[in-house]
């Protein structure tokens, strides 16, 4: 019997059995007995998983959850791989990810200065997989060498207050590549009432993290990789007709059309307008559901997100077209009184840019296509022989500065 793992990384997956396979497959080459896999499968076909998974069960590291007989929302089906993992930490990725689930040293390491950690993120690198509708796109790789814990009042205040826009309030501080206790997640539980209680599972859990986690820190070194393919609900972010569509299946699968829910009756915003929006969604779900508050300012700053959101547009029909939702909605909110700071800077052809590469501003810039990587594994072991070794990353126990409220 091997000891209790400590970390499960979980794989939830729907109709994506292409990249499902590449993940598992990447994620099971290394060989370690300290962590556990929870792979579940919620297809319409159970079939194609159940047969690829079959000469893989006998690895004792491995919890396969079949595809059930009706399809289960994306909540419910995130919520049976918590419910399945034994590890002390927990990190979910999407089926066209990966993680190096060497960072277990890392985890062990911060333990050892610290037995309180509850959560630990680290950069991501982004991958778009071959055969993805975007534009030509660059990979940057963090240089940063260090570990360094962060006040909860901090992060808090970036992401209830949208302070430091742009990366805000997009924080890697969550189990979405990062690893949360699992004692943590079950606190949330028993006080939410649920693992996973919105729809958005990913920026649920942020809500959840930096309003009740005590021990955070962060690591500049990057140990996983978002993927995104064709299929991935990301293509949809970048492009206003992919994304239609993706939020309309999203719906449907949710069971009802969450922008018409009580909760969102006094504002315009609807997650169907963006990224920026649909977190605003999910803030207000969350704060007014459980108490919590917006911090005061945040308008200003998620006015400013909102530009950022239109200029990731991929197409001069998807930018002007959510310049229009974005600016309409602000017009009709509080009086207009913040659409000063909706200023979106004018629309540029990605596909006629030059991609910028080296270093710049502590972050290294890679093409993405470049020779024989097709997977975000690849990319990693490619970018792994750049980067510092993870036991060479310094541990800085002191936490940062918490930022005075604006």
């Amino acid at each position: 019997m091997f000891p209790r793992p400590k970390l499960t990384v979980c794989v939830p997956s729907r109709n994506r059995q292409r990249t499902f396979k590449e993940t598992i497959r990447a994620l099971l080459q290394r060989p370690r007995v300290d962590v556990q896999f929870v792979f579940a499968d919620n297809s319409d076909d159970p079939t194609i998983m159940d047969t690829f998974m079959a000469d893989r069960l006998a690895d004792p590291r491995i919890v396969y959850l079949s595809s059930p007989p009706e399809t289960l929302s994306m909540v419910l089906n995130w919520e049976r791989s918590i419910e399945a993992a034994e590890g002390e930490f927990i990190c979910m990725i999407g089926d066209d990810d990966y993680v190096d689930v060497k960072v277990i040293d890392m985890i062990n390491r911060v333990q050892a200065l610290d037995p309180a950690l509850d959560v630990l993120g680290w950069h991501r690198m982004s991958y778009n997989w071959p055969g993805m509708p975007r534009p030509p796109a660059n990979v940057a790789v963090s240089l940063e060498t260090n570990v360094r814990k962060i006040p909860r009042e901090l992060l808090y205040t970036e992401f209830f207050g949208w302070r430091g826009v742009p990366n805000t309030p997009r924080i890697p501080i969550g189990f979405y590549h990062g690893a949360v206790s699992k004692a943590l997640m079950d606190s949330f539980k028993e006080r939410f009432g649920s693992y996973c209680g919105n729809p958005v599972v990913d920026f649920d859990n942020v809500c959840k993290v930096v309003s009740s986690a005590k021990a955070l820190y962060f690591c500049g070194r990057p140990f996983s990789v978002m993927g995104a393919c064709a299929e991935s609900n990301s293509a949809a972010a970048y492009n206003t007709d992919i994304y239609k569509q993706s939020h309309k299946r999203f719906m449907k699968e949710v069971g009802r059309n969450t922008d018409e829910d009580d909760y969102l009756k006094d504002t315009p915003f609807r997650a169907e307008m963006g990224l920026m929006a649909c977190i605003l969604t999910v803030q207000i779900w969350f704060t007014k559901t459980y108490g919590y508050e917006m911090l005061p300012g945040w308008e200003k700053g998620f006015a400013e997100a909102c530009s950022r959101n239109c200029e990731y547009m991929d197409t001069k029909e998807s930018y002007d077209h959510t310049v229009r939702g974005y600016r309409r909605a602000l017009r009709q909110w509080q009086g207009g009184k913040y659409i000063p700071f909706f200023k979106p800077e004018p629309f540029i052809d990605r596909y006629k840019a030059r991609l910028k590469t080296g270093v710049i501003d502590g972050k290294l810039f890679l093409e993405e296509r470049l020779p024989g990587i097709s997977t975000p594994e690849e990319l990693y072991a490619f970018v792994e022989q750049i980067i510092v070794p993870p036991e060479e990353v310094t541990i800085e126990a002191q936490p940062a500065r918490v930022a005075k409220s604006a």
